[in-house]
């Protein structure tokens, strides 16, 4: 098939009730504003993927093509894309959209680029630019958590000396770690996970913490004393999307600390305990999405210089063959401790 028909490749295609299969696929056409893509690898995001795909998020019908990041060479280019050449090594969080190649069914293709081909519009708010020099396609395709983290970090406005809680040590979380200890402040993480904790201490965190059944200023103030004389820290980042943690991490900020939603809770109300966050005089902040470009971008050159060394998270390499089993293990709570994972495409062809 012709570039000017689309790009023929396979996609994992989701279906309702945790059901997951490989197939064929087409792209849309590569316009004048497009890029065509063969994908070498995509990143697994195990919070919003899966809040899609069991109905926490709707992210509209079914069969749906997940995933939200990717690596890939530029193998077309449109004749109004000027920025862009053929060969280039590009990250990028969109797919048009997929059909399958068969049958000519459109899929939900929201992001969609856990597929081998991708065409996108480069210029758009979730389109592509190079991957810097030093970051390899497999630690590039990792790149929504941390400008996540980094974005929710500068929204909230935390400087050098601040003393930061961060709940939860996903790739979000120690995004947040990160791009928090880049910025001069005192960092402590809290998650159940030995391996998630290990890897807070690489990222630059004072200590990491296990969470105990009623987290308390104390605990923390024994590893930093400035949290025990504020009666808490500057700035506590509930990066799990547990409703259940909200109220532990209100109670861990000092008076007129600064409460960050780092997490998504999903469709649907969130409570909390309204008069502990009202005697603190708590400010709150919302973070969405990655900050776009200028994070993206920030993110990437910060693992280029060997800043955040960003390849630590990833817990899991897989081929995309290999997607369906492993999909359907997260789905079903199989698939054991899982931070980060990378799907290679290379094997898909061209």
């Amino acid at each position: 098939m012709s570039e000017s028909d689309g790009l023929t490749g396979v996609a994992l295609v989701a279906e309702p009730e945790g059901n997951f299969r490989l197939a064929e696929v087409v792209t849309a056409p590569v316009g004048a504003n497009d890029i065509g893509v063969r994908a070498l690898r995509s990143g697994v995001s195990i919070g919003t993927e899966f809040a899609v795909l069991s109905g926490k998020l709707d992210w509209g019908a079914f069969p749906i093509v997940t995933g939200y990041m990717a690596t890939g060479q530029v193998v077309a280019v449109g004749s109004d894309v000027k920025d862009f050449e053929v060969g280039e090594l590009v990250y990028y969080r969109r797919n048009e959209s997929l059909r399958l190649l068969e049958s000519g069914t459109e899929l939900n293709c929201r992001s969609g680029t856990h597929a081998s081909v991708a065409v996108l519009n480069p210029a758009g708010t979730h389109g592509a630019d190079r991957v810097p020099a030093g970051v390899d396609a497999e630690t590039a395709a990792m790149f929504v958590m941390p400008s996540v983290g980094l974005y929710g970090v500068d929204m909230a406005g935390v400087g050098v000396g601040a003393t930061v809680a961060v709940i939860g040590l996903g790739m979000i979380g120690l995004g947040v770690v990160s791009a928090a200890v880049r910025r001069g402040a005192v960092v402590i993480g809290i998650d159940p996970r030995s391996e998630c904790r290990a890897l807070a201490t690489r990222f630059g965190a004072t200590a990491a913490l296990a969470p105990e059944p009623e987290a308390t200023v104390s605990q923390l103030a024994e590893l930093v004393p400035a949290i025990g004389e504020a009666g808490g820290a500057d700035f506590v980042f509930e990066s799990t999307g547990m409703p259940g943690l909200i109220d532990a991490g209100i109670r861990l900020c000092r008076p007129f600390g600064c409460f960050i939603w780092q997490g998504n809770y999903g469709d649907g109300q969130i409570s909390f305990e309204f008069l502990e966050a009202h005697h603190r005089r708590l400010r709150m902040v919302f973070p969405c999405d990655d900050g776009y470009r200028p994070y993206r971008r920030a993110s990437l050159e910060a693992v280029a210089m060997g800043a955040m060394p960003w390849s630590e998270v990833i817990s899991h390499r897989l081929s995309y063959e290999q997607m369906p089993a492993f999909y359907s293990d997260i789905y079903t709570g199989k698939a054991g401790s899982v931070i980060g994972s990378v799907v290679s495409w290379e094997s898909a062809g061209s």
